[in-house]
């Protein structure tokens, strides 16, 4: 055999080999980049969690009359959501995916100063985040530190 022939062959091997290694490593690099992808909106969720906690706690570490607006973002990496306060944790729920922060335990109020489980905010509005005190006499509660958030104009 000549030496063209065997330099024809080696070269052909070669690129079989590499177009191999291509198919096989593809798929594996389009996981990472998807699972990074993942991770950023993940992060972003989480964070608009913690900030709205963070804006909770500085309420309530306050004195009574204490108030912040805060101004919620229009979406999560373009991806509507909705956060959900209780009074242990800030949920933050978009893409079928839950963000979570703990805050300290707390009493929320509604604007008439009733005592409710939850509240939900929205994207795009904004809120203002007020200490007050509750006095209810149903419970013989009386000047109880409470957390009221209601929806304000920008």
């Amino acid at each position: 055999m000549d030496s063209k022939g065997i330099i024809n062959i080696e070269l052909l091997f070669c690129t079989l080999i590499v177009i191999l290694l291509l198919i096989v490593n593809l798929p594996m690099i389009e996981n990472s980049l998807n699972s990074n992808i993942e991770i950023h909106e993940n992060s972003k969720g989480r964070i608009l969690a913690n900030h709205i906690a963070d804006s909770i706690n500085e309420v309530n570490s306050n004195e009574y009359g204490f108030r912040k607006k805060i101004k919620m973002t229009e979406s999560v990496d373009g991806k509507f959501y909705k956060v959900i306060v209780n009074e242990r944790e800030t949920i933050v729920e978009f893409n079928n995916k839950k963000g979570k922060s703990a805050i300290h335990p707390i009493k929320l109020v509604d604007s008439s100063n009733k005592s409710v489980n939850n509240m939900e905010l929205y994207n795009g509005r904004t809120y203002l985040i007020e200490k007050t005190l509750i006095n209810d006499n149903k419970t013989d509660t009386i000047n109880q530190s409470s957390i009221l958030i209601r929806q304000v104009e920008n």
